[in-house]
């Protein structure tokens, strides 16, 4: 039997926000709790239970869940409980699991750490340790990090904006992760940064120009390489270091195709 721990945090914050979100602004769930807020929900979440559920051979552990609208900075004591409750949720089963997925958004920010989704999965990353997998769907505004990358096996992100694939991400990621665990395909990552933090209508995915290299990123994913592609824009009000633009792309042991691939993404974005 193949255990998969199942965890999430997300919210996306403005810097620019003069009044820090709190601890109580997050929808809390413990273990059964956040299957049971996510199995009719348009979510990430949903969408890896469908394709985790659809094997006989795979248990689903929940572990926790902290959710919240969009807000100010993230205060100190509000992130220190989200993060030990977190932390302590996914150390209870750490020695019992074979994988992590785990929902974030990507653009969350604290008062003092300015890589939230970084240091969760580096916590969670020394709980499994580096032999069990740990995969990550994003939102296409996620500030995507260094640290993140560092502290995570692949990832799966929004090609959708308004957002309309939720379901369809989570499920994404859980394939993903589910062919590092069948097939022991090796996952590396390419990243290239573009300078430019962009708003406005040419950013939706169906009328604007922004729709074409989603869509190019989609023909990528269809290579049988290709694990994900993905083309973020961050989170403009978001103030932290890594704040970018960015093509990624994830291949199976394909270091060379990542690059060119995430390449040709930021090359036609930037144009």
């Amino acid at each position: 039997m193949i255990k998969i721990l199942v965890a999430q945090c997300e919210q996306e914050i403005s810097s620019f926000n003069p009044v820090p979100s709190q601890y109580e602004d997050f929808t809390i769930h413990w273990g059964e709790e956040l299957l049971e807020a996510n199995a009719k929900a348009e979510t990430c979440i949903r969408g890896a239970l469908e394709i985790f559920r659809s094997r006989p051979d795979i248990a689903i552990i929940p572990a926790y869940g902290a959710t919240a609208c969009s807000a100010g900075p993230l205060s100190r004591p509000g992130f220190e409980r989200v993060a030990r409750e977190l932390v302590t949720a996914v150390r209870e089963h750490a020695h019992n699991v074979d994988a992590l997925y785990f929902s974030l958004h990507g653009a969350m920010g604290a008062e003092h750490e300015l890589d939230p989704e970084g240091y969760l999965l580096e916590e969670a990353s020394k709980l499994l340790g580096r032999e069990r997998p740990i995969v990550m769907s994003l939102d296409l505004h996620g500030v995507l990090t260094a640290r993140m990358l560092r502290h995570c096996r692949g990832l799966a992100v929004y090609h959708t904006y308004p957002h309309a694939d939720f379901v369809d991400t989570g499920q994404r990621a859980a394939r993903l992760l589910l062919r590092v665990l069948d097939e022991q395909v090796r996952p590396v990552v390419a990243r290239v940064v573009v300078p430019a933090l962009v708003r406005g209508p040419e950013l939706m995915t169906k009328t604007g120009v922004y729709g074409e290299i989603i869509r190019a990123a989609q023909l990528l994913e269809r290579e049988e390489k290709v694990l994900a592609a993905a083309m973020m824009i961050g989170n403009p009000f978001t103030d932290v270091p890594e704040l970018c633009s960015q093509a990624v792309v994830v291949t199976d042991n394909d270091p060379g195709s990542a690059q060119m691939g995430a390449k040709n993404l930021a090359q036609d974005f930037w144009a």
